[in-house]
């Protein structure tokens, strides 16, 4: 197996732990999961014969240790996952987030500048993820169920399932880039040698969000829409 011309999203996809090791590069799995390794390592400006190392070392070590086929998963139970573990994560959370931003950027944002950016870019994540969690939980996981049921008798109203994922994935890539913004003016969410509790308290609830979401996407992006867009030509073609 060549690993360097491995889509990043396949490899995360059948080896769920290497996620770690590209998270730690800064290299972008999920909406970026499209690019080749070698290709992730060029824009990254990454030795991708040291990644690859580390890849090959990590599936060696693994390959014992039983965890999460997510790609085995029926789709109704990946969905229902993704919900269960991502989308009730993001309803407890953002708003304890949303909390202490405002307070850490009340209470320091003269000190630390870059605080100000970051409640605008929080807002902006928090907004569109209250807009987007619902279409899938009310349009597109209904619909993939349906489907893996073999019940699918009509065409849905949206035509077909590429255009709501368009949207999905399109939502996908803006909350990436605000994650990344995040990540670059927190320093990967390092607190100053002077934080107080509240202030350590964000950074670190904001880069659990930043993990879980990132693993989210993923899950989405690079599993349940691509097996479901593909089962849906499937059943189309017998209507």
């Amino acid at each position: 197996m060549n690993i360097e011309e491995t889509l990043v999203g396949d490899w995360v996809k059948e080896r769920p732990l290497s996620s770690q090791i590209f998270q730690k590069l800064n290299i972008d799995y999920c909406c970026g999961g499209k690019r080749t390794i070698k290709e992730a390592c060029e824009t990254s400006g990454i030795d991708s014969h040291m990644l690859v190392n580390q890849l090959a070392g990590l599936e060696r070590k693994s390959a014992t240790v039983p965890g999460l086929d997510f790609n085995a998963m029926s789709l109704s139970f990946l969905s229902d996952y993704i919900y269960e573990v991502h989308h009730k994560y993001l309803y407890e959370k953002l708003p304890e987030i949303d909390g202490l931003v405002n307070k850490v950027t009340a209470k320091h944002g003269e000190k630390y500048s870059w605080l100000a950016e970051l409640s605008q870019l929080f807002a902006a994540l928090k907004n569109d993820l209250e807009g987007h969690l619902p279409k899938e939980e009310e349009i597109l996981f209904p619909y993939i169920k349906e489907m893996e049921q073999n019940s699918l008798s009509h065409r849905p109203p949206f035509q077909t399932i590429q255009n709501p994922l368009a949207v999905m994935n399109a939502e996908h890539d803006e909350a990436g880039e605000i994650l990344h913004r995040l990540r670059v003016i927190t320093s990967d969410y390092t607190p100053p040698e002077d934080a107080c509790n509240s202030h350590l308290a964000m950074l670190a609830m904001l880069k659990d969000l930043d993990d879980n979401l990132i693993q989210h996407i993923h899950l989405e992006n690079n599993i349940l829409f691509p097996k479901a867009e593909k089962m849906e030509s499937e059943q189309i073609a017998l209507i």
